[in-house]
């Protein structure tokens, strides 16, 4: 027990003082930021929520300028709070600026190794998941497509506030937004209509995710100790991500047998409901330019239906509480709006 402790206590001593001199050597090259102490500002950053961080850059802008450095996690992060700063950077130097940094240890294993559109660096993997979601999921003529799917979206949303609106109780407009966006996204990405039951499956795991998400940073920083004095903590969060493997790899293992069987596809097209190309489809038949044009494994599929899941939902949902929003602030639009609705009934 003294030899680990001794071992242990010297790799620490060892870490602190790299961590010191990669600071004192690195600081003069980055932007200038608040005074900082090694490993112990980087943990204090860690354990800050995004609202803390948002309201504390504010008061860094103001004192120090529009480009700033914080010393989160094991790296620093500069941050641009200047458009004409972050246009040069993004645009007349976008190609420096293209590349990502390798991924924490917890989006590593939440992105299976950065195998995602928004985690993938620069490069032919990035292009190609990129180009499979534009060119076959959000290309005009497959959101059109989607027609069908769209008008049952439409009739479970006005069901939900009608069947709630008959007993006198409040209606929650944003849950009622977000569950109808969620199940067109879900149509969209298994192209099956799921049971209510099976969508709201989906929808605990993926948001179990995102929320723990500030419970387990704490173990981005030093994961190689973490590992080992918060090795439940990490089960707990490679549980959570289990969990969500075992819902999504059910959906696509299913979806799977539908394209095997080509006599299904055919059936499902000669029905009044078309056959919907999913997004699950179309990343069945990709092959990895620069992994030797291997498939997607099905945790790589996961991933990539997570990201489409959680970047369409809340966007949109937000969009439609913005539009209800100014509805109700501003009564000139409810009149030219009315007087649209009268205009379609005649």
């Amino acid at each position: 027990m003294e030899i680990w402790f001794i071992i242990l206590v010297s790799l620490c001593i060892c870490s602190l003082l790299t961590s010191i001199l990669t600071h004192f050597r690195s600081s003069s090259k980055l932007p200038p930021g608040p005074p900082s102490i090694p490993i112990f500002t980087n943990f204090q950053w860690l354990r800050k929520s995004p609202l803390q961080i948002e309201s504390l850059l504010r008061s860094f802008i103001a004192k120090y300028g529009p480009l700033i450095t914080l010393p989160i996690g094991n790296h620093p992060v500069v941050f641009i709070a200047d458009r004409s700063i972050a246009h040069i950077a993004l645009l007349q130097n976008g190609a420096i600026f293209a590349h990502r940094p390798p991924a924490l240890p917890l989006s590593k294993v939440i992105s299976s190794n950065q195998h995602s559109i928004s985690s993938a660096s620069y490069g032919p993997l990035w292009r190609l998941l990129r180009r499979n979601l534009s060119s076959q999921i959000l290309h005009p003529s497959r959101i059109r497509s989607y027609g069908q799917a769209r008008k049952w979206v439409l009739d479970i949303l006005l069901n939900r506030l009608h069947s709630q609106s008959q007993f006198g109780n409040p209606i929650f407009v944003i849950e009622n937004f977000q569950y109808a966006m969620f199940c067109l996204l879900v149509l969209m990405c298994f192209g099956d209509k799921l049971e209510e039951s099976q969508i709201r499956e989906v929808e605990n795991v993926e948001r179990a995710l995102l929320l723990s998400f500030q419970r387990f940073k704490i173990l981005n920083f030093w994961p190689k100790f973490t590992k080992i004095l918060l090795r439940k903590r990490w089960e707990a969060f490679l549980q959570i991500r289990k969990n969500q493997e075992k819902v999504l790899i059910r959906l696509i293992e299913a979806r799977k047998k539908i394209n095997k069987n080509r006599e299904n596809r055919a059936r499902c097209e000669e029905k009044e409901e078309e056959f919907v190309v999913s997004y699950v489809d179309t990343l069945l038949d990709l092959q990895l330019p620069n992994e030797d044009n291997r498939k997607l494994t099905n945790e790589e599929i996961v991933t990539l239906c997570s990201e489409f899941l959680n970047g369409g939902t809340d966007t949109t949902s937000t969009t439609l509480q913005w539009i209800m929003a100014n509805l109700v602030k501003i009564p000139e639009i409810q009149n030219k709006l009315l007087a649209e609705m009268k205009g379609v009934r005649r």
